[in-house]
């Protein structure tokens, strides 16, 4: 198979695999989402970019380095990709250091750049440090997540917090006075600072024509460049890698059938599209299930799962989440010590459970699926037997809809992204007349 025209997208999470093809789709490019173990081309999706979830995410570092070498390995360099992307998570979760200097060294690269603003989502980055909606990283709820608490707000100090001493000083930054300028200058200062033996080079964007310039300035560089950041620098990419597409978008036709949605997302804005959900008055027959602490430390979830099918009828929405179980503190502490379990460890426990129900229900009923947060949204594409997805449209900006190999229809979409009223376009998409 020669992929010598294909893009390849290296994601840390599924959803970020996801949301970053889907600005590839909307250029006119078929793509082919894998996850997993075995992660494998499927040769007879005839596709143009090829994005992979390693699920590397909330690793330790050596984990998250065996998992990009094995795709490195035995993916991209088995592969003739003419690009390569790096997906990172635009609020900066993740062993991104070491991922990509593992990509470096093994496709033998100079260097990357990285560029994680998306402006769209209100994610900036000025002076190096990243900010959402105008508040720095460590001042928002991501300082207080349970599998990776960004504590530092600067993106240059977390790459180098995240390696050895003696090679923090291959950090560097763009800044935003020379982005400003354009892509000509972008580029004099890149090839300035690699010539220097810079390898991780951060760059400033505060809009998305910055993000343009930065991602013109990649291309034509003589140096050999891999570009990273979120869904918005993959959108300006798009654009120079797939600037005439071949093909055209098809418009789907979807089924008429009910809608679950599965939420394991610990974040403030997840609970609050839940509840503006729950409060919207225009979308009928809505039923949610809140779970408890008890369901998930009893393993109990037949019960669940048939309250799910029961209601799961016509065109109905049903709704299981676990927002409601981090609010009482006190308990929650109280039940971790007895169970002698680490917040993260549980936050695990709740994706898992969720996933056992999601496969018991959608083996016995057919729905629409809605995932909500990166880990949950995995472990129950993988309940399910999915491994490979299909982008078919986007239901809401930076949200794909996407089809397994068994016609499965799912929606991933990630905890921090979107505003308040993002399930509820969701849900507004698949009433719609098609």
């Amino acid at each position: 198979m020669d992929n010598s025209n294909y893009i390849c997208i290296i994601a840390d999470d599924l959803t970020g695999a996801n949301d970053t093809s889907l600005q590839f789709f909307l250029t006119g490019c078929k793509t082919q989402v894998a996850f997993g173990e075995d992660i494998s081309v499927d040769e007879n999706l005839k596709t143009e970019v090829f994005a992979m979830s390693t699920e590397s995410r909330n690793t330790d570092v050596d984990t998250a380095h065996k998992k990009v070498l094995n795709v490195a390995e035995n993916i991209i360099k088995k592969y003739n990709f003419e690009h390569i992307y790096k997906k990172i998570d635009s609020v900066l979760r993740g062993n991104i250091a070491a991922e990509i200097l593992t990509l470096l060294e093994v496709l033998e690269l100079d260097a990357a750049v990285i560029f994680p603003a998306f402006p769209n989502e209100g994610r900036t980055t000025i002076g190096g440090y990243q900010l959402v909606k105008g508040i720095p990283l460590q001042r928002t709820e991501v300082s207080r997540d349970p599998a990776f608490p960004i504590t530092e707000s600067n993106i240059v100090n977390i790459l180098k917090n995240q390696m050895p001493e003696e090679i923090r000083d291959i950090v560097d930054l763009i800044s935003l006075d020379t982005v400003m300028k354009g892509a000509g200058p972008i580029l004099t200062k890149l090839n300035e600072l690699v010539s220097k033996g810079k390898k991780l080079i951060v760059a400033d964007a505060v809009s998305t024509t910055d993000l343009e310039q930065i991602a013109l300035a990649v291309t034509k560089s003589t140096y050999k460049i891999i570009p990273s950041g979120s869904a918005g620098a993959a959108q300006a990419l798009s654009r120079i890698w797939n600037p005439e597409p071949e093909t055209k978008k098809e418009e789907p036709v979807i089924p008429n059938l009910p809608k679950l949605i599965v939420s394991g997302s610990a974040t403030d804005l997840t609970a609050s599209q839940i509840k503006r959900l729950k409060e919207y008055d225009d979308i009928e027959n809505a039923y949610f299930i809140a779970i408890k602490p008890e369901n998930i430390f009893s393993d109990d979830f037949e019960e669940i799962a048939q309250r799910i099918i029961n209601n799961l009828v016509k065109n109905n929405t049903v709704v299981i989440h676990s927002s409601a179980l981090m609010e009482n503190t006190e308990e929650i502490n109280s039940l971790l010590i007895e169970h002698e379990l680490t917040k993260d460890i549980f936050i695990s426990k709740i994706c898992d459970y969720l996933a056992a129900v999601t496969k018991t229900v959608i083996y016995q009923k057919e729905a629409i699926l809605i995932t909500v947060g990166g880990e949950t949204s995995y472990k129950c594409c993988r309940a399910i037997g999915s491994k490979n997805l299909q982008t078919i449209d986007t239901v809401a900006p930076a949200i794909p809809l996407g089809v397994d190999h068994k016609g499965q229809y799912i929606v991933t979409k990630s905890g921090n992204l979107g505003t308040q009223n993002t399930l509820i376009d969701i849900i507004k998409y698949f009433e719609q007349d098609k």
